[in-house]
């Protein structure tokens, strides 16, 4: 690959114009076809290097090492999408929050994770980002919705908390059909938003937002997954609870929180 941008770079530069470089210049067209090459070859190389050894470089031209923002968050304001993402790093765990500006989406915050650390542990990073989200007071005063994902991740032995306690919690409540899979009286989704506030599967992320006079709330599930229990990558946890291989339960939802100040804190 790089070969071949040198390749191009090589022909591009051959095939120019050097009227229209020079103009009325006295310089020698070979010096300036050269240094118009090393110039070429130098950026490609940098972009080569920066994208394997994880540099990346800014809008204003300097080099920014990511070793360097480790346990630090970034801020990138992308103008085409109207979005700005917070992100930190530590180790092999990359969280980012995504803050949405424009009109339709505004106040709403995305989380994405490359993170198999317990939640506890990586409360400490949110917190970080939370922090630094909440300093813009537009940010603030605006942000009414968290979007969490879904609740299985995507990343490799990723973090399944929730998700276990969902399933656990379901499996508990009097209001759910193990053997049918599914509740005795309403929606799947319904079910699912109010187990989960009732049983605080989230207490992590509740005492995170607590921490800055917020109160966060399950405020949405949508497509909610249903499994029998021996299909789970949890299930040797859930069977010492008395849960049977053939128990059906939900493991899984697109999941939205609600976020609102605490008053008279």
């Amino acid at each position: 690959m790089l070969k071949e941008k040198l390749k191009n770079t090589y022909l591009f530069c051959n095939s120019a114009n050097p009227d229209k470089i020079l103009h009325s210049s006295k310089i020698p067209i070979r010096l300036v076809m050269r240094s118009m090459i090393f110039v070429a070859v130098f950026v490609i190389v940098t972009l080569e290097y920066s994208s394997i050894h994880g540099i990346e470089v800014s809008t204003d031209g300097q080099l920014k090492s990511s070793l360097e923002d480790s346990n630090k968050v970034v801020v990138q304001f992308d103008p085409r999408y109207m979005e700005t993402t917070y992100r930190i790093t530590s180790g092999a765990c990359q969280i980012s929050w995504t803050v949405y500006k424009s009109d339709l989406n505004k106040g709403v915050v995305q989380h994405r994770s490359k993170c198999t650390l317990p939640l506890n542990e990586q409360l400490p990073l949110l917190s970080q980002i939370l922090a630094e989200i909440l300093k813009d007071t537009e940010n603030a005063r605006s942000f009414h919705t968290f979007f969490w994902g879904r609740l299985i991740p995507d990343v490799r032995n990723g973090n399944l908390e929730m998700s276990f306690r969902l399933a656990m919690a379901a499996y508990r409540s009097s209001l759910w059909d193990a053997k049918g899979g599914r509740p005795k009286t309403g929606h799947e989704n319904a079910f699912v938003m109010n187990l989960a506030n009732k049983t605080n599967i989230y207490s992590e992320l509740k005492r995170l937002f607590e921490k800055f006079n917020r109160k966060l709330e399950f405020s949405s599930a949508e497509k909610v997954l249903i499994m029998e229990a021996g299909k789970l990558p949890f299930f040797d946890q859930l069977k010492k609870h008395g849960v049977k291989a053939t128990d059906k339960l939900p493991f899984d939802c697109l999941t939205s929180f609600s976020v609102s100040t605490i008053i008279g804190q």
